[in-house]
């Protein structure tokens, strides 16, 4: 197994870094501005959405490198192709879409949140009936079988709930943070010849 150093090490040969302030640099290589959003979308430049593919690798680098490090997103183009406002733009327009994550993320961990106290709700009530229900040897089988399934329902919605609350819920909040990284992050525009 790597030690933290020697794990720093591989990441830094797999990612350049940038040598003022150590940020990782995540680099991609495009033909023109507009690979960087979705072909489909048809909204103005402030409100596309980015590109699937470059969304996904994104995503994927976020993982890869340590939540605690800065990142940097670095975007080539040919030199043909400067233009300052396209470049402005698109900064802008890459920000707005973390941004646009950032909120759908937030509602998710509301909508999560809704879902836990309902499952607690109806674990407790289902749990609270089933004790009431008064115990006899003359029960018949129905009410036994309701008995059981009682409990049996209380405890899968408490399960429930505890799994949204400590897997669900913490899958988002990790993705918030990784999101909350790449727009505190530099967004640089180099050209090649």
């Amino acid at each position: 197994m790597f030690r933290k150093d020697e794990e720093d090490y591989q990441l830094r040969y797999i990612y350049h870094t940038n040598q003022h302030n150590k940020a990782y640099l995540i680099e991609l290589n495009l033909d023109c501005y507009d690979d960087l959003f979705n072909s489909w979308d048809g909204s103005a430049l402030d409100r596309k959405e980015l590109d699937p593919e470059l969304s996904h690798f994104l995503e994927r680098a976020s993982y890869e490198l340590p939540l605690k490090d800065r990142v940097e997103l670095c975007f080539y183009l040919p030199e043909s192709k400067k233009d300052e406002k396209m470049e402005a733009d698109s900064r802008a327009t890459i920000k707005n879409n973390f941004r646009m994550k950032l909120f759908f993320i937030n509602q998710d961990l509301k909508q999560n949140s809704k879902k836990i106290a309902t499952y607690i709700l109806m674990g407790i009530t289902f749990l609270i009936t089933a004790y009431l229900i008064p115990e006899s040897k003359d029960l018949s089988l129905l009410i036994s079988l309701l008995m059981e399934g009682l409990f049996v329902g209380g405890w899968v919605f408490l399960w429930e709930a505890f799994s949204i609350f400590f897997f669900g819920s913490r899958e988002l909040k990790d993705k918030k943070k990784r999101y909350f990284r790449y727009l505190d992050s530099n967004i640089l525009f180099k050209y090649r010849e």
